[in-house]
């Protein structure tokens, strides 16, 4: 989802044993993030089944999130959040709001679709941002981003003809695959609208404020909604409380961390291995079993994805759901 470009090759020294344990130490890192972001969708989908909403779902990761980091934000970062600008503070909000919107519609969409279907029609989004780079901010891109887009596009097309009719993956799998494409463009609008707020502040209070702005527009959507805010099983708050610890915290900020260290081939390969992961856990809890054709769609995007990423320099960070 994420990657950065790392020195040529002819620019750095040939590497020291350090220098590879190091590297392999932040790899291990990126591996066990995507892992936990992985779980992001099955603990939303566990807690569904429970009978929790999902606007409740989402407001509860981004309050017990919030929650958690506050302290250590606090204490370890209180002077740059003294010295935000005001326009670096709107910034944050718009970013958050966008933020809330992907998790809702992303996660809304597994009411409806599988977890495969979610995570790869959700995980375009450095489609829709090289899209945007074109049409909005005038930026040429490479003939091999182009690759990647046109790949990604055909192998979308391929799972929505084939899972439109398909009542295994769920209640109405043509509206979860809309849903989840409305996720993938709003995680586009967040990591655009972040990007000039996040080359001035420090990631952890940047997403820090992201959480907080996420948090006022999920509680007032369920104060809107009247959700019930208490009664929910003691299950549900498990899952709840891991999906906040596994993929809003430990998964989001650890793998935003090891952008600066892993080189772009490497970041672009593990970043899709989450959407992996979670179709083979769907499988062993959900008996979730794609057809033939949705896992070619599938692996067509996820190739066209990784060319994306691979093709732009530096690409985008895109939100871990």
């Amino acid at each position: 989802m994420n990657n950065v470009n790392a020195a040529s090759p002819g620019s750095i020294p040939a590497p020291t044993t350090a220098r590879t344990a190091v590297a392999w130490k932040y790899i291990i890192i990126m591996v066990i993030s995507a892992f936990a972001g992985a779980w992001a969708g099955i603990l939303g989908r566990l807690a569904q089944g429970e009978g929790v909403p999902t606007p409740y779902i989402i407001a509860f990761r981004q309050v017990v999130g919030l929650a958690i980091l506050t302290p250590f934000v606090f204490t370890v970062y209180r002077d740059s959040l003294s010295h935000i600008r005001k326009r670096d503070l709107l910034f944050a909000a718009i970013t958050g709001t966008w933020f809330a919107v992907h998790l809702l519609l992303g996660f809304g969409s597994l009411e409806f679709t599988s977890i495969l279907v979610n995570g790869v029609m959700g995980g375009s989004t450095p489609i829709w941002i090289g899209l945007a780079e074109v049409f909005i901010l005038h930026t040429v891109l490479s003939r091999q981003v182009w690759v990647g887009l046109f790949t990604s596009v055909v192998g979308g097309i391929l799972i929505a003809v084939v899972s439109a009719g398909d009542s295994s993956l769920g209640s109405n799998p043509l509206l979860g695959i809309i849903m989840s494409l409305g996720s993938a463009l709003t995680g586009a609008a967040y990591a655009l609208m972040g990007r000039s707020a996040r080359k001035r502040m420090r990631l952890v209070p940047f997403m820090w404020l992201i959480f907080l702005f996420a948090s006022i527009i999920t509680v007032g959507l369920v104060l809107f909604m009247k959700i019930p805010l208490v009664g929910y099983s003691p299950a549900s708050y498990g899952y709840m409380l891991l999906l906040v610890l596994l993929a809003q915290l430990f998964g989001h900020l650890s793998f935003n961390y090891v952008l600066r260290h892993v080189p772009a081939t490497i970041t672009s390969v593990i970043g899709q291995l989450g959407i992996v992961i979670a179709a083979v856990i769907a499988f062993f809890l959900f008996h979730e079993v794609p057809s033939p054709l949705e896992l070619v769609g599938s692996a067509i995007i996820i190739v066209g994805i990784t060319i994306v990423n691979l093709g732009k320099a530096p690409p985008e960070a895109a939100p871990t759901t």
